[in-house]
C-alpha cells in the first residue's frame, strides 16, 4: 500500500511539474529573447571617445594634444595588437579567458556568486573585459540589473565586433591615472613613449593601474602600484604569457617613469588649425609639412629682426589646396601679444585685391592686357582716389597699370564691373571678412579698404594659381583659366622678380607671378607669390595696428620675405613649374595709342594678348580720318584723358623721372662671382624717345622711351643720371 502511494505521488509531481518547467522554460526564453533585443550592444557610442583632440603633422607626428571637456588626456590611437605587452598583461589581469568566451564568462560568473555568497560580501566580481568595455562606452551605475544589462550588451557586441577591436575599445578608455585616459595617452605621460613600445615590466604596471588609478598611481603611490604589478605578473605568468626567466628580468629593471609634456609645437598653425574644427575631438591629421613649417618660422623671426616689423609667412600646396605652413615671428608664450596670430588677424588688403578686380573685368570682356585705360584725376562725389605716388600717367596700359598697383585706373574699373559682383567674386575666393553690405565699401575696394585674412588671401590666390592651371571649376573661382593665365602672366618674368630683390643675375631665376600691397598710413605691407606648385604670402606690420614707417610697403618689406621662402623651395629655374598657355588666349596686333584691334587710320601698332570671343573686337575709335583731303589722321581721346591733356601735360609726364630705384637704395651683392644687375625704370619719356645713362656724369648707355636699362652693379656709392633732349633726372645709390 505504501509503495502504491509512493507512485502515486511520483506520478502526480510529474503530471504537474512538466507543466511548471514547461512555462519556466518559456518565461526564460521569453525574457532571455526579450533581454537581447532590449540590451542592444552601444556600437554607435563606440565611433565616439571621450578624447580631445590630437593634431599630427604631414608626416603624422604629434603636433598638439587638446585635452576633451572634462580635461582628460585622451588619445585613441591605439590599435590592439596581441603581441604587444600591454595587450597580454591586461588580458591575464581582467579576463584570462577573453578569447574563448562569447562576452559573458559562466564559470567566473558561478565562482564569484559562490565567493560574495559566503562571506556575505563583494569579494571578487565576473566582469569580463568586454562588460568593463561595454562599461567604459556607456557608463551605468554599478548595481546588479547594470550587470544583468551589461551581460546582455556584452554578448551582442561579441557578435557585431571582433576581439582585437573590443580590446582596442576597452585600452583606448580605460583610465590610468592623473588625467590620463587611453593606453596611448598613459604610455605617453608616464614613459613617454608609444603604447607598442611599453616594455613588459611598463605594460604591467599600466595594466594594474586601471584597477583603481588613484591608488595605484606610480608617481604618488610606487610601491602600491609595485603590489599590483606583482599581481599582473602571477597572473601573465599562470596564463603562459610570460616566462619566470622574463618574470625575473622585469622585476630588475628600474621603474623610470617620465612625465612627458604634452606636445605643443608650432602653436599660431595649431591655433588656426583648432579654430578650424567642427568638433574639437578626434585624431587629426594636418596637411603641415615639417620642412616648409620650419622654413617659414625661420625666415620670419629672421625678417622680424632685420625689419623691426611683425611677420606672418603662410605657404599653401596648389595642387592640394592645402596650408602647408603658418608662422608668426616673435615668442608664442610672451607675455602680451605673444599669442596673437597675425596670419588670422583681418587687415586692410592694399593693392593685393587688383588681380582678382583685372581677371573678373578679363572674362567681361571690359579689358585687354593692352589695353589703354585712363589714369587721370577722378571725383566720385566725395571720393577722390589717388595714386599711391601721387602722380597721374594719363594714359596706362592695363597691364602696366596692374604692376605698378595704381588706384585710379581700377577705381574706374570697378565702377564699370559694379562693386556688387566685385565683392561677390571676393567672397566666393573665401575671402569672408568682407562681411559687410557692398555699398559700405563702395568704390574704395579697388584700392584694398577691406579687411582680409592673410590665410584666406593665400588660399584665395590659390583659387587663381588653380584656375591658371586649367582647375577652375574645380577651384571654384569665380573667374576663368584664360582669365588667370593672362593675371599670372602679367605679373610673372625677369622685371617682377627684379621688384622683389631688387636687381638682376646672371643666371635664371624660378619664375613666379607677384603682387604687392600696401594699406594706409603704412600699417600693412602684403606680399603674394605664386605658380602652379605653391603660394607663398607675407604680411608685414604691427600686431597692434599701429602706423608704419614711410618704408613699409610690399614692394620693400614684404616681397624680399617672400622671395626669400621661394628661392629656398625652388633653388634653380628648372626646379620651378609654370602654367601653360590655355588654347583662348591667343596674340593680336593692336593700336600702338589705344590698344585696342587697329581700324585702317591707326598707325603704329604692337602684339598683345586676347582671349578669343571674349576681348572685345571693336576697332580703335581714337583714331579718325583726316578732316579734309590729303590732311592727317586726328585723334579724339576718350573725355578723362582729353581733358588731362588739354591742361598741358604731354602724352607722358612733363618731365623724365627714375621711378627705380628710389633715391638711398642700398643693393647688396649675393655672390661676387656673379654679375649681377638692376633694370633702371623711367617715366616721363616719350615711347620713341632717346635716353642717355651716366653713371657718376661718365656715360654708360642709351636706352629708347620707358624700355628699362640694365645697369651692372658695382660697389660703391653711384649717382645714376637719366638725360633726354630736353632734360635729366638723378638718382643715388649705394651697392654693397
Amino acid at each position: 500500500m505504501f509503495l502504491k502511494t509512493r507512485r502515486a505521488l511520483r506520478r502526480m509531481i510529474k503530471r504537474r511539474a512538466r507543466p511548471v518547467l514547461l512555462a519556466s522554460a518559456a518565461t526564460a526564453a521569453v525574457v532571455f529573447a526579450a533581454s537581447w533585443f532590449l540590451c542592444p550592444p552601444p556600437l554607435e557610442e563606440a565611433k565616439h571617445y571621450p578624447a580631445g583632440f590630437v593634431l599630427r603633422d604631414a608626416d603624422g607626428e604629434i603636433l598638439r594634444v587638446g585635452l576633451n571637456r572634462d580635461g582628460g588626456d585622451c588619445r585613441p590611437a591605439y590599435a590592439a595588437n596581441r603581441k604587444d605587452w600591454i595587450v597580454k598583461a591586461a588580458v591575464a589581469a581582467e579576463d584570462q579567458r577573453f578569447f574563448s568566451h562569447h562576452g559573458v564568462d559562466f564559470p567566473a560568473l558561478a565562482r564569484a556568486f559562490r565567493q560574495n555568497l559566503t562571506h556575505a560580501r563583494r569579494v571578487s566580481g565576473a566582469s569580463t573585459l568586454t562588460m568593463q568595455t561595454v562599461r567604459l562606452i556607456k557608463p551605468r551605475p554599478r548595481t546588479l540589473w547594470s550587470k544583468y544589462v551589461e551581460a546582455f550588451q556584452a554578448a551582442r557586441l561579441e557578435c557585431a565586433m571582433p576581439k582585437d577591436e573590443i580590446l582596442a575599445q576597452y585600452l583606448n578608455r580605460a583610465p590610468f591615472g592623473s588625467n590620463l585616459v587611453g593606453i596611448e595617452a598613459a604610455a605617453q605621460g608616464w614613459f613617454g613613449k608609444r603604447a607598442a613600445q611599453l616594455s613588459l615590466g611598463e605594460a604591467a604596471l599600466l595594466a594594474g593601474v586601471v584597477q583603481s588609478p588613484a591608488r595605484f598611481r606610480p608617481d604618488r603611490n610606487l610601491q602600491a602600484a609595485l603590489k599590483r604589478r606583482a599581481y599582473v605578473f602571477d597572473r601573465m605568468q599562470a596564463a603562459g604569457f610570460i616566462t619566470a626567466e622574463q618574470r625575473t628580468g622585469a622585476e630588475s629593471a628600474p621603474v623610470v617613469l617620465c612625465r612627458a609634456l604634452r606636445p605643443f609645437r608650432h602653436p599660431h598653425f595649431c591655433d588656426w588649425v583648432a579654430s578650424t574644427l567642427p568638433a574639437r575631438t578626434g585624431d587629426i591629421p594636418t596637411p603641415l609639412t615639417p620642412r616648409l613649417q620650419v622654413l617659414a618660422e625661420a625666415q620670419a623671426d629672421l625678417h622680424a629682426t632685420r625689419s623691426g616689423c611683425d611677420v606672418a609667412v603662410v605657404i599653401v600646396d596648389v595642387r592640394r589646396n592645402r596650408v602647408v605652413a603658418l608662422a608668426c615671428s616673435g615668442d608664442y608664450a610672451a607675455p602680451g601679444d605673444g599669442r596673437v596670430n597675425t596670419a588670422t588677424a583681418a587687415r586692410s588688403a592694399g593693392s593685393t585685391l587688383k588681380p582678382f578686380l583685372v581677371a573678373l573685368a578679363l572674362d567681361r570682356g571690359l579689358v585687354a592686357p593692352g589695353e589703354t585705360l585712363a589714369d587721370v584725376p577722378r571725383h566720385y562725389g566725395n571720393f577722390s582716389p589717388a595714386n599711391f605716388d601721387g602722380a597721374f600717367r594719363g594714359m596706362v596700359r592695363a597691364e602696366d597699370a596692374l604692376v605698378l598697383s595704381l588706384n585710379l585706373p581700377f577705381t574706374d574699373l570697378v565702377q564699370q564691373l559694379g562693386v556688387e559682383d566685385f565683392a561677390t567674386g571676393l567672397r566666393t575666393l573665401g575671402l569672408h571678412t568682407l562681411n559687410r553690405p557692398p555699398g559700405h565699401y563702395g568704390l574704395g575696394l579697388a584700392i584694398g579698404n577691406a579687411p582680409v585674412r592673410l590665410v584666406d588671401l593665400a588660399l584665395a590666390y590659390t583659387k587663381l594659381a588653380r584656375a591658371a592651371s586649367g582647375e577652375a571649376a574645380e577651384a571654384g573661382a569665380p573667374f576663368s583659366t584664360p582669365a588667370a593665365w593672362l593675371v599670372s602672366d602679367m605679373l610673372s618674368g625677369s622685371g617682377r622678380s627684379e621688384d622683389a630683390i631688387g636687381h638682376l643675375g646672371d643666371a635664371a631665376v624660378p619664375r613666379f607671378a607677384w603682387k604687392t600691397g600696401t594699406s594706409s598710413d603704412f600699417r600693412d605691407a602684403w606680399a603674394v607669390a605664386w605658380n602652379p606648385g605653391h603660394v607663398v604670402a607675407v604680411w608685414c606690420g604691427s600686431k597692434n595696428g599701429r602706423k608704419g614707417p614711410l618704408w613699409r610697403t610690399g614692394s620693400k618689406t614684404a616681397a624680399p620675405l617672400a622671395w626669400a621662402v621661394l628661392r629656398t623651395m625652388y633653388p634653380s629655374a628648372s626646379a620651378a613649374p609654370w602654367f601653360a598657355r590655355p588654347p583662348e588666349v591667343h596674340y593680336r596686333r593692336v593700336c600702338a595709342l589705344s590698344g585696342k584691334p587697329p581700324s585702317r587710320y591707326c598707325g603704329e601698332t604692337f602684339v598683345a594678348a586676347a582671349i578669343a570671343g571674349t576681348s572685345a573686337e571693336a576697332l580703335c575709335s581714337w583714331h579718325r580720318p583726316a578732316a579734309a583731303p590729303g590732311g592727317t589722321t586726328t585723334v579724339v581721346y576718350p573725355p578723362g584723358i582729353a581733358a588731362f591733356l588739354k591742361k598741358g601735360m604731354p602724352q607722358s609726364a612733363a618731365a623724365p623721372r627714375i621711378v627705380h630705384p628710389a633715391s638711398g637704395t642700398v643693393f647688396k651683392l649675393q655672390d661676387a662671382s656673379r654679375k649681377q644687375s638692376v633694370a633702371v625704370k623711367l617715366e616721363g619719356v616719350a615711347d620713341a624717345e632717346t635716353v642717355w645713362w651716366f653713371v657718376d656724369a661718365v656715360p654708360a648707355g642709351t636706352s629708347t622711351g620707358r624700355t628699362p636699362w640694365l645697369w651692372a652693379l658695382v660697389p660703391g656709392a653711384h649717382t645714376l643720371t637719366a638725360a633726354t633732349a630736353a632734360a635729366n633726372t638723378s638718382v643715388s645709390v649705394r651697392v654693397e
